[in-house]
């Protein structure tokens, strides 16, 4: 699979999902199922999308505990609130009143902005995820792009689906039953959310559109 060429193809076919007035786009990228390859996705797509980008692309990390995007793409300098002045779709419930927040630093790729959560190790207890129109309207007139890397082992993300302008479903090609891509597609639906492409993963030729 040439992973570049195919998501360079996929960002043009989501093109239409573009808001009128100039408005920038939400799309979630999430794995039918652990190890799909959804998170490596993420953030070529995001990578991708920032070269084309004026205002900048947000990925967001929705894995607080690892923050392995951030660390994949090289965050440095300057760490930005995440919260655009608006409630977030997040809730950090930390031990004592410990302060945390979600933060966002620039990586080593111009116009790309990485989220990861900015606390002590273990001060976190519960981190929920929540609707928040909102939210992802102050981002849409921030931003060109917003992707969520949302991870297939967990249905929380599904609480954000409806304020996504898309989902991309990433598949194991290698399994060969497609009841778990059926299922995470039913689930999304009935969120209010709409899937907006397919990609099997680990094949020669790599990306279908669900649109």
């Amino acid at each position: 699979m040439n992973l570049t060429a195919d998501l360079s193809q996929l960002i043009d076919e989501l093109e239409p999902i573009a808001r009128p007035g100039g408005q920038g786009r939400v799309l979630m990228v999430m794995g039918a199922s652990r190890g799909a390859g959804a998170s490596t996705v993420a953030r070529e797509l995001a990578r991708l999308a920032a070269r084309r980008s004026t205002r900048g692309v947000w990925l967001y990390d929705l894995d607080f505990n690892a923050n392995a995007q951030a660390e994949a793409a090289r965050v440095q300098g300057q760490a930005f609130d995440a919260g655009f002045g608006r409630e977030p779709f997040w809730s950090l419930s930390t031990q004592d009143g410990e302060k945390a927040r979600i933060i966002a630093r620039q990586s080593a790729v111009p116009n790309l902005f990485v989220t990861a959560l900015q606390a002590r190790p273990g001060a976190v207890r519960q981190a929920t995820l929540r609707a928040a129109p909102d939210y992802w309207a102050a981002v849409r007139g921030s931003v060109d792009l917003a992707v969520i890397d949302a991870p297939g082992s967990s249905r929380a993300p599904l609480s954000l689906v409806e304020d996504a302008d898309g989902v991309i479903l990433v598949a194991d090609s290698r399994l060969s039953r497609v009841d778990g891509i059926q299922a995470r597609r039913a689930a999304i639906e009935a969120r209010g959310g709409v899937v907006a492409g397919l990609i099997l993963n680990r094949m020669r030729s790599g990306v279908r559109s669900a649109a």
